[in-house]
Formats: C-alpha cells, sequence, structure tokens
C-alpha cells in the first residue's frame, strides 16, 4: 500500500502543485492526503466507491462530508449533487475553507485516448475563482491493489465557493 500511495503522491499531486506553492494549495494537498487513503480503500474492498466528500472547516479540522436518503445503491449523480448542495450551504455559513468531493468515473485519458476508471476529485478554496477536478486513472490489479498512471486536471468556475 506505501509504494501506492506514494506513486500516487509522487505522479498525481506533485504534477498539480507544480503549478502553484501556497498556503492555499497546501491546505487542498493536505485535505487530499487525508481523505484519498479512505477512497482507496474503499476501492480495495468493494471495486467501487459513492461519490463522498471532506472539508478543511474554518477552525482548521477535516470534516468528512455524506449524505445516506436510505438507498443502497443511489445514483452517483444524485449523490454528488446533494453533496455539493450540503457543501454551499456549509461554505454560505462560513463553514469550510476548503472542499473535496471524490467520486468515481470512466473518462477518456487526454495522456493515452484511452476508456479508463479515474477517481475524480474536485476541489475549491474559498479564496479562489477557479475550481479543478483532478482524475487519477487506476487499474485493479491482483489482490485488489491498485495501480495508478499519470493523472490530469480541468478547472472552470467555483460551484460551492461562489463570489
Amino acid at each position: 500500500m506505501l509504494l501506492i500511495q506514494q506513486q500516487w503522491i509522487d505522479v498525481g499531486v506533485s504534477k498539480f502543485f507544480e503549478i502553484a506553492k501556497s498556503k492555499k494549495m497546501n491546505d487542498i494537498e493536505r485535505l487530499l492526503n487525508a481523505t484519498f487513503p479512505f477512497v482507496e480503500d474503499l476501492l480495495k474492498k468493494y471495486g467501487e466507491f459513492f461519490p463522498l466528500a471532506s472539508a478543511i472547516q474554518t477552525n482548521e479540522s477535516i470534516a468528512t462530508v455524506g449524505k445516506y436518503d436510505g438507498e443502497d445503491k443511489p445514483k452517483p449523480d444524485e449523490v454528488i449533487e446533494s453533496l455539493k448542495d450540503g457543501l454551499k450551504k456549509g461554505a454560505q455559513n462560513g463553514e469550510y475553507k476548503v472542499i473535496a468531493i471524490f467520486y468515481d468515473v470512466k473518462v477518456i485519458d487526454p495522456n493515452t485516448n484511452q476508456k479508463t476508471y479515474a477517481i475524480a476529485v474536485l476541489v475549491e478554496d474559498q479564496n479562489e475563482t477557479t475550481s479543478h477536478t483532478l482524475f487519477y486513472p487506476y487499474k485493479l490489479i491482483a489482490d485488489n491493489e491498485i495501480l495508478f498512471s499519470i493523472g490530469w486536471k480541468n478547472s472552470k468556475e467555483n460551484e460551492i465557493f461562489i463570489h
């Protein structure tokens, strides 16, 4: 696990953080490092995971943000929208300074032009107007280990911290 986790940090996050090194980016990195191992564990145990979110609160603690409506197999898009709604309310109330929503997707990898599974992570900072979706392509291999390849990111206007 340590090798795979180290590979994720070296390949995915470090490439993203070459763009800007600042306190804000360190908060995002801290949030990713706190939540990503849990997502990896879910993938290893179940081969998938339902969307989940985490946030750095204004008091610097990290909170897990979730929504359960009683369904055993909720639609991922509905869960993501529900998480966004909850995070928006928390942001408007001044509870969060950085948020991340983690979800499992099948996308075209721009590095290979092939379909792949990826962990997607929408990240936003209250002091920025741009959000980033980070993609970490993966394959489940023998013994439910995860092999990550080179990630990428997409950027757009914030959805949670609206200025």
